[in-house]
Formats: structure tokens, sequence, C-alpha cells
């Protein structure tokens, strides 16, 4: 299919040809598929990832029945001819079932993150507007400036007990699987036949299924505790069944979040929930299954349960939200019937998609009412020799104004000469950025330093005991350019107070706000993360001090490691690919 253009940057007679094009060589017009939201789709693949496994089932609504998809692995996502062979073989299925038309839903379990609304925006009234604002302007909402729209997500999630100190938060996801969506889309254009793609969360659409699974004590509040491999997420309800906080808490290769006791009872805490109704739902096949009986050792004066959601045939227990997404739970029959689930299923705020097609792509293709128009004026065929009439003489006057332009009587070998010039100053040019690319800045130890000091400042609850920085290239024999490694290791001791900030740091947003500024105080642009072609990976690790002597605060040594209730590693990793611009040249220079 020829190259499509957006509509805002042609004239009315070409957006209106494109228009006709588009009729003519897709089914956009007689396949009312197009037009629809993947989830309402007869015919649906789900996939979850939960960072250990990938699941697919498919969903034929008209049976309403579920069956087994395809196995897959995890360059489904990153290989483009995989990801179209994927759709082909979908598509398949969806002809056999007697549609035209297929919904991809992939349902993000390997990652989840809050980041709290401005303080000034605290008001219900203002959720439409928020709702929007998270999709087209996240900075004017979020209270945080480190934000980098182009490699996160954010949706708004209400908070609708009553008395909230808050009226929500927002739910962010990374932006990893958007090449995976794009080549859905590419794949349904070389096709001519819908595939709608919708990414949701999976811990806000198990939220939504809450309802018809938990039964918690009348009058108490509850604690939701949804257990992934890879994150922990903790929905505290009060004693109506109203959400009050939504608590993420990652596991850092751990089997639990090292942290999760202390997040649990402050929380609770914090709310004033007072022995409250602890509900444990396992989602995944690698879990810590241990967690149960140490939550009932724990908390003595509260009711723990493990929850095994309805059993779905062809879906396993630990993964139900695939069938919560496509058939969204029944208000009128479920166990708890609250205001909170009334408004999430209504306002759909659990089944946000965080990965929509960009607005100027969706801006290209005509409307629904615009196709059928456009299909009426076929038959003015009249009109249509009018414009084609126009459009010859458009582009005849447009030919008459070049062919009188200076430019046309050009003399060949004037520009025989300057085509030499050229070659001349582009062999210079090459060898100037051969020279200033081998003499490029690639690592200082001054900024090195300071990256030390600003990552852990003084009296901040850390004793760094070991501090390594090496860079060492890519081994590629036969490539004219080389990418390298940039690592730092620490090795350390921390106390209470530091851990929430080493968590921070071991996270993608953490440790790339943390480059960020380092690039911007220094000016070394090595530390920029959203320079070049170059990645960021962070790893922390925290375990019990087993030196660690409990002395008052005030006897406690900054440099004393007894002192410390913890150890912690630290790796960070920064690798720079062969194509950014400080990539190492090992060809000949020209």
């Amino acid at each position: 299919m020829a190259t499509l253009q957006h509509p805002a940057s042609l004239n009315p007679l070409k957006r209106f040809l494109q228009a006709c094009f588009i009729l003519r060589r897709t089914t956009r017009a007689s396949n009312p598929g197009w037009y629809k939201e993947a989830l309402d789709l007869n015919f649906q693949l789900h996939i979850r990832k939960d960072g250990v496994s990938i699941s697919a089932f498919y969903f034929d609504r008209l049976k309403d029945e579920w069956s087994a998809g395809p196995i897959l692995q995890e360059d489904v996502f990153q290989d483009p001819a995989k990801t179209a062979a994927l759709a082909k073989e979908s598509l398949a299925l969806a002809r056999a079932a007697g549609t035209n038309a297929l919904g991809v839903i992939l349902h993000i379990a390997d990652e989840f993150a809050t980041t709290e609304l401005k303080p000034e925006l605290n008001s219900p009234a203002a959720l439409p507007d928020l709702r929007d604002a998270a999709v087209s302007n996240p900075a004017a909402i979020l209270d945080d400036n480190s934000i980098q729209a182009d490699l996160s997500s954010w949706r708004v999630l209400p908070y609708p007990a009553s008395g909230s100190d808050v009226i929500g938060t927002t739910v962010t996801v990374s932006r990893q699987y958007g090449p995976f969506i794009a080549a859905l889309r590419a794949a349904s254009d070389a096709e001519n036949t819908p595939i709608i793609s919708c990414a949701v969360s999976a811990p806000l659409v198990t939220i939504m299924g809450l309802s018809q699974t938990l039964k918690p004590t009348p009058g108490k509040p509850f604690v939701a505790i949804l257990q992934y491999p890879w994150l922990t997420v903790l929905a505290f309800f009060n004693e109506h069944a109203d959400l009050r906080l939504i608590r993420t808490l990652q596991h850092r290769g751990l089997r639990r979040a090292t942290n999760f006791r202390n997040a649990l009872i402050t929380t609770n805490a914090s709310l004033e929930f007072i022995d409250p109704d602890l509900f444990l739902l396992p989602l995944g096949q690698s879990v810590d299954q241990a967690l149960d009986s140490d939550l009932k050792t724990t908390f003595t004066n509260s009711r723990v349960e493990t929850i095994t959601p309805r059993e779905i045939a062809g879906i396993p227990a630990w993964c139900p939200e695939p069938a919560i997404s496509a058939v969204p739970p029944d208000l009128q029959s479920s166990a708890i019937n609250s205001h909170t689930f009334t408004v999430f299923r209504e306002e759909n705020w659990t089944l946000q998609n965080f990965l929509p097609a960009p607005s100027e792509i969706l801006e290209i293709y005509p409307s629904q009412s615009d196709m059928r128009l456009l299909r009426v004026l076929r038959m003015g065929q009249v009109a249509i020799l009018a414009l084609t009439i126009l459009s010859l003489a458009y582009f005849g006057y447009a030919a008459i104004r070049i062919i009188t332009r200076p430019e046309w009587t050009f003399d060949q070998s004037q520009a025989e000469f300057q085509k030499g010039v050229v070659v001349k100053l582009t062999t210079e040019g090459q060898k100037a950025e051969y020279w200033n690319s081998l003499l490029a800045d690639r690592s200082k130890a001054w900024v090195a330093m300071e990256e030390l000091t600003r990552l852990f400042p003084a009296n901040s609850g850390v004793l760094v005991v070991t501090y390594a920085h090496t860079v060492k290239p890519e081994t590629s024999p036969g490539k004219a350019r080389l990418g390298f490694i940039k690592e730092w290791n620490f090795t350390g001791y921390a106390r209470d107070e530091a851990l929430d900030y080493l968590n921070t740091i071991n996270t993608r947003e953490g440790v790339t706000a943390h480059f960020a500024e380092v690039a911007r105080i220094t000016g070394n642009d090595t530390y920029s993360p959203s320079a070049g072609q170059r990645s960021l990976v962070v790893n922390a690790k925290t375990q019990e001090n087993t030196s660690f002597k409990p002395v008052p605060p005030e006897e406690a040594s900054n440099v004393d490691p007894s002192t410390y209730p913890y150890s912690f590693t630290l790796t960070i990793s920064q690798r720079f690919e062969a194509a950014d611009p400080l990539g190492i040249n090992v060809a000949k220079a020209p």
C-alpha cells in the first residue's frame, strides 16, 4: 500500500484523493471491525506476560468458548516478522470461526507502578480532565518533574472511597511493548483485515474481578494482595469495600519484596485499619507459596485467606485476567457490590488502554461516517470528472511554473563541477568526523566520582564499602563500529531509611532520573539516558547484615558496618550501541 500522509499536511484535493484511495484499497468501508474496541470483537487473542512465562488464549465470543493460544517466546515482542506470523495465524482462526476481525489484548503483568497526582488537582470534579491529560500531557498532572513521556504511559485510577485524602493516583507502565503493538498494526494493514490491539494492566483487571471472588467480613476493611512473580500489588479497601489506596512492591529478583511486611503494617496504620482481612491471590506459576503461612503467623488477629478465582474452562486459575476483561463481572450477582466496583465497571477505569494507536496515525484514516459518505460520492460521476479536470489543470500549472524557472536551464558542466566539489568536501567531512569520534569523551574520572557522590549523598543512611567503574568495548569482528559497556559496581551497608531510596534507584525511572541529573550538572552527555542509542540496566540486592548490632541512634557511627541492619550490592550497566554517536570506529580512516 502506498504511504499515506496526515490530512493536515494535504490540501483539500489531495485529502479527498487519499480518502478515495483508502476507500478503494481497504475494507474500512465494509468491515465495521475497524471501528470497534479489541474487547468488543467476537474473536480475541489474549496474551499475558508476567516476566516468567507468556500465556496465550483464544476467546470465541459467539460460542462463549476459550481455547489454548499459540506457544509464544520472548522474541515475538521484538521481531516484527514473528509478530506478523502470529497475526496471520490468529487471523486464519478468526476467519474459520466466522468473524472478520481480530482483537489482541496484551495483559501486562510484569510491571506496575504508581505516580502521585499534583496536590492542587485533588478535586473529584477534575477526574475526567485528569483522565484525558494523563494520555495527552502527563507532565501537567503528575507530582514528578523527572518524567519522560516517551518512555512510559500513565493512566488515572480514582480512589472512590468516601473520605479519601486524595482523589486517586496514576498507574504507570513502560512503552517496551510499543514495537509489538506497532507490528500488529502493520500486519493489520498488510492483511487488510482489522487487528485491533489493547494493552491493559493485569493487576487493574484483577482488581475489577475481586467483586466476584472475595467475601470480606461485614464491617471490616480488607487488603487484597495480588501476588505476581515479579511484583506484589496491595489494594486497600475500607469497611464499605471502597478502594482507599494501591501500593506496589517490586521483588528485585527475590521471591517476595524485602519490605513487604513493613509496607503492609505501615500502610494499615496510616489508613487506620485495625486487623483487616488479608486476601492473598497467587497470580503466577512461580510465586512464593509460603506467604500464606507467614501472614497467618505475623497477623494473628487478621483473617488470612488464599483466594482461588472461579474456574473457567480453558484458562488456569492463576491467570484470571483474560476472562475478567472479556466478560466484565456482573455486579448484580457479585459478592461485593460497592461504589468502587460500580464506578470501575461503568466508567471503564480498569480496562484503560496503555498503548493505544497514536492520534497522528488514527487521524490518517477517515471515520466510519466519512467512509459511508465517500461510497455515496462515488456515484457522482460528474463531480469526479470535474475534480479530474481541476487536478490536471493544477499539475499543468505546476509543470509550467517549473519549466519557466531559471533552474530549468541550468548548465550541465556547472553541475559536474559542483558535484566534484561536494565529493571532496564530503571526504574531508568524513575524515573529521572519524577522528572526532575516536577522540570523543566517553569516561572521565571526575564525572564518575561526581556520579558517586550524587548517588549516595552524605548522611543518607548508606555506607559505601567498594566502588568500581569499568568500561569495555564489545567484540564484533568485521564491524566498522563497536559499541561499549560502562559498568558501576557498589557494595555497602544500608539503614532502614535508605531502603526506599535503594528501591527507587533499582527502577528504570529512578536510575534514568539519576543519570539525567548527572548529565545536567556535569554537562557530560555520556550520562544522558535520552541521547543516542543507549540503555540502562540496574540491579540492586539487599539482605540482612549478619554482623549487625543494634545500638541507640545517637551512638551509631556512620563508618561502623555493624550499625547497619542491611547490606547491599548495586550494579548499573550502561550499554552504548555501535550506532550511538559515541560508538567506537575501528575501520580504517577515510
